[in-house]
């Protein structure tokens, strides 16, 4: 084995170490921006149903509850 095929071997083996650190800074990244999107939309369907009893309780009372 000469000197260039020890640098191609070492080029290679580097390169796909690096490839796998990479993709591994991408799943760590990309299931913190998946968490955060559900956090999101666990926030949207509370304030919707928050909205919708704040809705239900400022709604005029019957006319039978206002004489009482």
């Amino acid at each position: 084995m000469n000197a260039w095929d020890f640098v191609t071997w070492l080029s290679s083996i580097m390169l796909a170490t690096t490839a796998v650190v990479i993709f591994g800074f991408f799943l760590r990244d990309a299931r913190s921006i998946f968490d955060r999107e559900m956090h999101d939309q666990d926030k949207e369907s509370k304030s919707a149903s928050a909205s919708g009893s704040a809705a239900e309780a400022a709604r005029p009372s019957s006319p039978e509850d206002v004489s009482r």
